[in-house]
């Protein structure tokens, strides 16, 4: 099991790295999209599009990352104020109700992968399930982060070495 956790933090780590270096690219072609825009009043054409769907990769992996790193947005004041139990209880259910959710979200983000097979974007022209691809990567790579969140909390690990609370 400490083999699947470490594998795992070791792909997060690959993952949050390539993140980075994408958000900054992201950050710089905005930047030079704005330039070209509004000093030189010649826009690069593609570079809206590349932006638009480089946020959603970004968005949809780095909330798979956010996860595992217990860093999404919960109900803390009821976690924190529940005994110690009923708070392992609860994060069970947590796990359970999320690995439904983006089972099902890998499901249907692989189906729609496989439906849009031949569009195209408007002015890059690359297919259009490119994009769409993001929810499926996306949502297996969170996927497997809440499985080993669960690993995890059955285990009895509940604080990270960070100091993050797994729920």
């Amino acid at each position: 099991m400490k083999k699947i956790v470490a594998a795992m933090d070791v792909l997060n780590r690959g993952v949050l790295f390539l993140l980075s270096l994408w958000f900054g690219l992201v950050a710089l072609l905005t930047l030079l999209q704005v330039i070209f825009r509004y000093i030189f009043n010649n826009p690069i054409v593609w570079s809206e599009e590349v932006i638009r769907y480089s946020m959603i990769w970004i968005v949809l992996l780095g909330t798979a990352i956010a996860l595992r790193k217990g860093m999404l947005i919960s109900v803390e004041i009821v976690i924190q104020s529940v005994p110690k139990t009923l708070k392992k209880i609860m994060g069970i259910l947590v796990i359970g109700v999320n690995v439904v959710y983006l089972s099902l979200l890998s499901y249907y983000g692989i189906k729609i992968i496989i439906t849009l097979g031949a569009q195209t974007s408007g002015s890059l022209e690359i297919p259009i399930s490119m994009t769409y691809s993001a929810i499926a990567a996306g949502s297996i790579l969170a996927l497997l982060n809440c499985i080993v969140v669960f690993m995890e909390l059955v285990q009895g690990k509940e604080e990270k070495n960070d100091g993050s609370t797994l729920l």
